[in-house]
């Protein structure tokens, strides 16, 4: 029994039509096993009781014996799917086993009405599982076509256009399918152009087919040869790739001689010079006294002894004959001459746009590259010969950015020399710097073309970088955790994390901790993540969820539920949780200084709010929190305007100091407009004021600051008497204020577009919750203003 989903939803060998146990089952099969509270809260969010929903629908899946495991407050899938069979196959680089399973986009046609949490996670999930069939057939395209197969070739490629459920096509995929098809007369060429030029992009032009090794940027090593005189031996040296051959087999168009080497019977490499059979050192060194000859031997290291020792005699006798040898090494025999060959740089390279950035100048890949060959496979067959040492170091260089080479080292569990003779090759070659950084685009391909390899290697990287720089590891690895790593892969992301909120990026700082290992530190900051973006309801459930029984939970989660009050507009829960917080003794945080100053603000009581901000401004700083900082700043400015300080002058530092805060300063304009709109300042400052704060509300994708701006800019339309423009300020406010479950604000839009519309009943309503929730002071003043 399987369960299938790529290309609609079913169960293999059996009749089960139910959607919805589906939908769950294919949810635990593929994001492993879940808590109880956490499927019935995604899945049934609006029902009377959720986690009585999630019991009705997995006794339906009873139906399916064996399919899920229900143990105590988790559930997890037994049944094996298509879609984690199909991801499997990609990871281990089985791209036609991969997509002999993909019939179709991720559950096709199902026909149920999700809510919006759960047509995300399914919406993603499709153009995930639809990118990583694509992947599959360029992959299989690239392969085809690289050995002349190019009906098989084609096909891929018409597939990898249209794969099911995908988006529209990245520039790098238009770019890796022109290059398969962009030189044919395919109709999807048609489309590509069409495509390219709606994205910007320049496709690049037909190549004339050029030879297997072709010969660019030599012009110096030719010069140096041709002035060779006789009796003179270069030495022509680099590591494997780097266009030794090539450079001889151009001289044979240009009067040499040019003999490969060869390691059979003695002389043999020179052999070819005589008519007849050598049989001493003398015979060969008598060939090469002839002074027009121009003699160039490929590889030192693979002749046969007899010749080396020949040339080395002919390096100290000068016969006559002038000479070229390539070599591995340097110079093995006395010369002047010494030629080694580095990759070629852009100049070299800047009659073929790209082609550097691609190859990193390295001519094995440059040729490839210029005949269409994809170059990772190229690099791919270099590694090879070069030895497992230099393909295991630079998939590491590569899947990190910057290279760390202590953490390099002892990923690969390589010694000091080894690691410095290999970096050494590879720099040699043009593939890395001297301290790692890797040259080519090529080689960041290569980690494609090794996806376990790869993984394999982001773990062995994430357990010995510093916890600064091993987040990205440990997230490329997440499949393949093993116990004793989530203490230090929940520190990384949690480090991670915190750069991120003090950035101003809470919602990516969410993400990344949903991926870590669920401790008690993720989690905590997991909440402030939650809170940061807006959505109080999430940081609430995540206090709750974590620690249940508000009496033990530790200080800094009473803090954190405490802010959540405070958004949500439970000024009643956030009293009781500030006198249990004073309760304990403990010398005052910065975040509780300044929810006692919101506690104090909402209340009224302004001179004892402005004291607690000043203090939570310099708490802020002190703990190296500045983006909180200039909010407190904002308010003890707000209230000075109250006081009669003109708005500029008290706004003017904490609106310099809250540039480098894109997020934090929306609240600080909130409190600028709301301040020049309360002193009447003119349309003309006022508006551009709440242009900027809305435009920057909506760039941070802050939720609660725009429907705050929207809805005092709505206020100082509605008392210019511009009722229509008010009205729609409103409502653009609610639409944003939604969901946040900030009951506080949206009980203050709600009233005044009640106001504004004479609704009384909907005022009335408003204003015993907000009564209810503990705002007291805001429902008061709201029934003052209309009184006047």
């Amino acid at each position: 029994m399987k369960l299938l989903t790529l290309g609609g939803a079913a169960v293999e060998g059996v009749t089960y039509r139910r959607e919805k146990p589906l939908l769950l089952l294919a949810y635990l099969c593929l994001e492993g096993p879940q808590p109880r509270r956490r499927l019935a809260s995604l899945f049934w969010p609006d029902a009377a009781n959720p986690m009585n929903s999630l019991a009705q629908n997995l006794i339906r899946l009873r139906a399916l014996p064996g399919a899920v495991l229900e143990q105590g407050g988790r559930v997890e899938a037994l049944i094996p799917s298509d879609a984690q069979a199909f991801r499997d196959h990609c990871l281990a680089a089985r791209p036609a086993d991969a997509l002999a399973l993909y019939h179709g986009a991720f559950l096709d046609g199902l026909n149920i009405t999700l809510n919006p949490d759960l047509e995300e996670w399914l919406l993603d999930t499709r153009e995930t599982l639809a990118r990583e069939a694509r992947a599959a057939h360029l992959t299989q395209a690239e392969h085809h076509h690289a050995h002349g197969e190019h009906p098989q070739a084609h096909a891929h490629a018409t597939h990898a256009y249209h794969v099911p459920g995908a988006p529209p096509c990245d520039p790098e995929d238009l770019l890796r399918l022109w290059q398969i098809l962009g030189h044919t007369d395919h109709p999807l060429t048609l489309t590509l152009r069409r495509d390219a030029s709606e994205l910007a992009l320049t496709l690049p032009a037909p190549a004339p087919t050029l030879p297997a090794t072709p010969l660019i940027g030599r012009a110096a090593e030719l010069a140096a040869l041709a002035a060779l005189p006789p009796g003179q031996i270069a030495w022509i040296s680099s590591p494997p790739g780097l266009g030794k051959t090539a450079l001889l087999d151009h001289l044979a168009g240009h009067g040499w001689r040019v003999l490969p080497a060869r390691s059979g019977p003695p002389l043999a490499t020179l052999q070819p010079l005589s008519a007849h059979p050598l049989s001493s050192a003398a015979d060969a060194l008598n060939l090469l006294r002839d002074t027009r000859l121009k003699l160039a031997l490929d590889d030192w290291e693979d002749m046969d002894d007899a010749t080396r020792t020949v040339l080395t005699l002919a390096a100290r006798q000068h016969p006559g004959a002038t000479l070229a040898i390539t070599a591995r090494q340097p110079p093995a025999l006395p010369t002047p001459h010494h030629l080694p060959l580095h990759a070629l740089t852009e100049h070299d390279l800047q009659a073929h746009p790209g082609a550097h950035a691609a190859t990193g100048g390295h001519p094995t890949l440059l040729a490839a590259h210029l005949n269409g060959t994809p170059p990772e496979q190229t690099l791919d067959a270099h590694l090879t010969l070069l030895g497992p040492d230099h393909r295991h170091l630079l998939i590491a260089l590569a899947a990190q950015e910057p290279p760390n080479l202590a953490a390099t080292r002892a990923a690969l569990n390589l010694t000091p020399d080894t690691l410095a003779a290999t970096l050494h090759t590879l720099t040699r070659e043009g593939l890395t710097t001297p301290d790692g950084q890797v040259l080519t685009t090529t080689a960041r391909q290569l980690l494609n073309a090794h996806p376990l390899t790869t993984t394999l290697t982001h773990l062995h990287l994430a357990r010995h970088h510093p916890r600064e720089t091993a987040w990205p590891h440990w997230l490329a690895a997440r499949h393949y955790w093993e116990p004793h790593d989530l203490p230090a892969c929940a520190a990384a992301a949690h480090w991670h994390a915190d750069q991120q909120m003090k950035s101003g990026h809470p919602a990516r700082a969410a993400r990344t901790l949903e991926s870590a290992p669920q401790t008690d530190a993720v989690n905590l900051l997991r909440g402030w993540a939650e809170l940061r973006t807006g959505n109080a309801t999430a940081a609430q459930r995540t206090v709750d969820d974590t620690h249940p029984t508000p009496t033990h939970r530790p200080r800094p989660w009473q803090i954190l539920a405490a802010a959540c009050a405070l958004k949500l507009g439970h000024l009643n829960i956030l009293r009781e949780l500030l006198d249990t917080l004073d309760h304990t003794g403990a010398p005052p945080e910065a975040r509780t200084v300044h929810l006692r100053g919101m506690l104090a603000l909402r209340e009224a009581r302004d001179a004892e709010a402005r004291t607690l901000f000043r203090q939570a401004g310099l708490r802020f700083r002190s703990e190296g929190l500045p983006g909180d900082a200039v909010i407190a700043e904002s308010l003890v400015a707000m209230l000075n305007v109250r006081q009669g300080q003109p708005v500029h002058a008290a706004f003017r530092d904490v609106l310099h100091a809250s540039r480098p805060f894109p997020r934090e300063r929306v609240h600080v304009l909130t409190n600028y407009v709301y301040s020049l709109t309360a002193t009447h300042a003119p349309d003309t400052d006022v508006n551009a004021a709440y242009e900027e704060t809305v435009t920057l509300a909506e760039q941070t994708n802050d939720l609660e600051g725009g429907a705050a701006a929207w809805n005092t800019w709505g206020v100082h339309a509605h008392l210019a008497r511009d009722y229509e423009q008010a009205a729609h300020r409103y409502r653009r406010a609610l639409h944003l204020v939604e969901g946040t479950g900030n009951l506080r604000l949206h009980g203050l839009i709600q009233s005044n577009l009640s106001e504004l519309t004479d609704d009384h009943a909907q005022l009335a309503a408003t204003l015993d919750l907000l009564s209810s929730a503990g705002h007291d002071t805001l429902s008061q003043t709201i029934q003052n203003n209309i009184l006047r």
